[in-house]
């Protein structure tokens, strides 16, 4: 019996050719980063955390001034967590800062894994980062899977809308195995430099190999509509995205560099909170600031301690 279509293995082919044309585009062209080239565990996974939802012109700084606080994962797990938020400011999506000295924390006193299944079971450490680290650090033949290699990968495979377990299988035979951290990195470069949502195809060195390539193929004589529908353009949606300003994350985000901005120990009253975080929007009531307080200490980025609010200590 025949499996249904989206249920059959994905292939690329013939991909022994593909990655060597990959690997070789890479060694021209790839990125480098000091978490690549130091090969050092502690460097992949702070990168890793940073990158997650981040672009990676914003990690570079933030990831320099990190090391440079904590240079080792003893130095980090050691540290206070409000130290550990502090130094993640201009980072965003705070909470990864305490995922990541959570992990910090279990890898000081167990020692590092060295495999990615092993890992990903650590508070804080996620699939992706932990392909990222077994394969950066320790050679481990796993295949890292962001938006990008899924692009790329899906595109090669000539299905784009393959996800989940088919993606992650069809990505673990792609594998090189005898180079896994240059080929996750070629992919992830790859993926952000050419093979990027409107592919430069004619950069393409895998274009002899794409059977997406003539999908993409968008002829002068199209009209706009016609070229867009052969991107694959997402239609408008019927409604805009609620604003970001004066949502429920953007005060917390503003809770918190408020406690940033305390001297360590210190705490700023609560009913003092609306007025300190409005930032030119409606400030919130008290009931709706206790709230974000509570979700915050929920998360690990604050504490309250009788009428007063603090980063954890």
């Amino acid at each position: 019996m025949t499996a249904p279509s989206d249920q059959r293995p994905a292939t690329i082919t013939p991909i022994r050719e593909i990655r060597r044309a990959l690997l070789a585009w890479h060694r021209r062209a790839g990125m480098h980063a000091p978490w690549r080239d130091s090969g050092d565990p502690y460097h992949a996974l702070v990168a890793a955390v940073m990158a997650q939802q981040t672009q990676m012109s914003r990690v570079m700084p933030c990831y320099e001034r990190f090391v440079a606080a904590y240079p080792t994962v003893d130095a980090l797990a050691a540290a206070s967590r409000g130290g550990v938020i502090r130094t993640w400011a201009g980072m965003g999506y705070n909470q990864r800062a305490v995922r990541l000295h959570n992990a910090a924390r279990i890898i000081a006193a167990h020692g590092w894994p060295r495999d990615a299944g092993a890992l990903a079971r650590i508070d804080g450490i996620g699939p992706f980062t932990a392909a990222i680290v077994a394969s950066f650090a320790f050679g481990a033949p796993a295949a890292c899977v962001d938006t990008n290699v899924r692009r790329v990968l899906g595109r090669l495979a000539g299905d784009e809308t393959i996800a989940g377990s088919r993606l992650q299988a069809l990505a673990n035979e792609a594998l090189a195995r005898r180079s896994p951290a240059r080929w996750n990195q070629a992919l992830m470069d790859y993926g952000a430099r050419v093979c990027v949502p409107r592919p430069r195809c004619g950069e393409c060195v895998l274009a002899a190999w794409c059977p997406s390539r003539d999908r993409y193929a968008a002829p002068a004589q199209l009209t706009v509509a016609e070229q867009r529908a052969r991107y694959g353009a997402r239609p408008r949606r019927a409604k805009p995205e609620a604003p970001f300003e004066g949502s429920p994350r953007y005060f917390r985000g503003r809770i918190v560099e408020v406690l940033r901005g305390l001297p360590p120990g210190a705490s700023v009253p609560l009913r003092r909170l609306p007025a300190l975080i409005a930032n030119g929007q409606p400030a919130p009531d008290a009931a709706a600031t206790r709230a974000l307080v509570q979700a915050l200490e929920r998360a690990g980025l604050a504490v309250v301690r009788g009428s007063g609010v603090s980063l954890p200590e």
